[in-house]
């Protein structure tokens, strides 16, 4: 995966701002092809083959950010301003999440591995020995490995004590456990939305650029340009990701125009307890294991890829589901807008709560809201009052539904005798795990309750999530501790 800093992230968000400032000043329609232009001026020295191509990304971007499918409404002889006045008229359907945009898309070479000018031709030779193919060979004292017989097991590079075996991948490829992005003829990567499960690795992994999400920004904006009452449901995996405590996040968010706030912790309560009663109940009548049901992306694998798993994945609605319901029947006359870090998401919001959960946002999506508003968090004063009408302190423990064993956890605390059952944890969907969890159904995993999520390291490593995973975990233990403290003051 992309490191969270680079390039393609800071243009991503200047883009966003740049459409959002044009909204929100009502020009975007009539300034709508001058925004490549100011983004990518011609003396800006181009990371691609020139900047008028640079330009042409922007341009396709701009329409995934207005929700238009681009492999559909690849028209260069359109004009900005009337896809975005379209944009404007009439919301785009969420449905498929992802698209790529064939101009930035690179043609990696097919993925095979290859032995650097690094290589001793040692007299150990693991890579020949360890290979299972017979696939390397030796030509004036170098490795050379044959492609015809590679299988690209990796066993080669992993036994080289000199490194000097490396993998050439095509990046999203390589990251997608259900294998749903491919390269046509022409060498450009396609997307095969039957398979897709909405993780949003290829999106993560591209150093192009050429994969993008669908927006589900402008919908929101045109809401909050409106004046229509929305509220902010706002995932636990937020907290770390802003420099900020929640209650400046969520002030943040009433400043940028959201009605109400609430957390979406509220419901994660709800689902551990009805999962705790299900993981009893099954136990009871030997059943088997039980899955947890918050990742979307993995509950689409199983229903997409493993249907055969299906009758072990828990009935309980996900955190996102119950908290929409209870901020519907809170507050009946306002939409409701999730912010999360997951793609996913906005398919389980389009094909599981329709009419429930309006739209979706992103964390990196709210910071370019922020950006275009002038909104800077740090300013801002702490809210006096935040979760209204509820405790935090019931559910506190369910904001670490962000994290690895943070569900699992959660459900544990809440069953009748927590050394009756065993748990397991599967921090991140990819190739390998896809086959292990393809054959539970042969040979079942030793444990109760299983936790899967689709990202490494919990939601918090989310598509759509601002900072590296490490720097969240820090910043929540420090803002964790903030509240114990004045828990304790108070």
């Amino acid at each position: 995966m992309l490191d969270k800093n680079n390039q393609y992230q800071k243009m991503k968000f200047r883009i966003e701002s740049e459409v959002l400032k044009h909204l929100f000043d009502g020009t975007l329609v009539e300034q709508a092809d001058r925004i490549p232009i100011d983004l990518i001026p011609r003396d800006r020295t181009p990371s691609r083959c020139c900047i008028y191509k640079e330009r042409e990304v922007v341009r396709y971007r701009m329409m995934a950010l207005a929700g238009f499918e681009i492999e559909k409404h690849d028209d260069e002889y359109r004009s900005l301003s009337s896809y975005m006045a379209e944009a404007l008229e009439e919301d785009k359907p969420q449905l498929p999440l992802i698209t790529s945009i064939s101009i930035g898309c690179s043609s990696c070479p097919s993925s095979h591995y290859l032995v650097s000018d690094a290589c001793r031709g040692c007299f150990a030779r693991p890579c020949t020995t360890n290979c299972p193919k017979d696939a390397i060979i030796f030509v004036n004292g170098k490795a050379q490995i044959l492609n015809d017989k590679c299988i690209k097991c990796g066993k080669c590079m992993e036994r080289c004590p000199y490194h000097s075996i490396v993998h050439n991948c095509v990046p999203c490829e390589d990251v997608c456990p259900v294998d749903a992005i491919k390269q046509n003829e022409d060498g450009i990567s396609v997307i095969d939305h039957d398979k897709c499960i909405g993780c949003g690795k290829c999106k993560m992994s591209c150093p192009f650029g050429a994969v993008a999400k669908r927006s589900g920004l402008l919908p929101v904006a045109k809401m909050l340009k409106n004046g229509e009452k929305l509220v902010a449901i706002i995932a636990p995996a937020i907290e770390g990701q802003f420099p900020g405590s929640l209650e400046k996040i969520q002030a943040a968010c009433l400043a940028a125009g959201f009605d109400k706030v609430m957390e979406v912790a509220e419901g994660a309560k709800i689902t551990a307890e009805n999962e705790a009663k299900e993981l009893m109940e099954r136990k009871e009548k030997g059943e088997g294991f039980l899955c947890t049901s918050c990742c979307p992306a993995w509950v689409a694998f199983v229903e997409i890829h493993a249907p055969q798993l299906m009758s072990h994945v828990s009935k309980t609605l996900s955190p996102m589901g119950y908290t929409a319901l209870l901020a519907k029947e809170k507050y009946p006359d306002h939409k409701v807008v999730f912010v999360g870090p997951c793609v996913a998401k906005r398919y389980e919001a389009a094909k599981k709560f329709p009419g429930v959960v309006d739209r979706v946002l992103s964390f990196s999506e709210l910071q370019s809201l922020f950006d275009a508003k002038g909104i800077d968090m740090t300013e801002l004063p702490d809210l006096t009052t935040v979760n209204e009408g509820c405790d935090p302190s019931e559910f506190e423990d369910c904001r670490n539904f962000a994290v690895n064993s943070g569900v699992a956890n959660c459900v544990m605390s809440r069953v009748d005798d927590p050394e009756k059952y065993k748990v397991m944890a599967i921090a991140g969907l990819d190739k390998r795990t896809v086959r292990q969890i393809k054959l539970w159904t042969k040979f079942p995993p030793d444990a109760d309750l299983i936790e899967v999520m689709s990202c490494e390291g919990g939601c918090i490593a989310g598509p759509g999530s601002l900072v590296n995973t490490q720097t969240a975990l820090k910043a929540r233990e420090t803002f964790k501790k903030e509240r114990e403290a004045k828990k304790a003051q108070n």
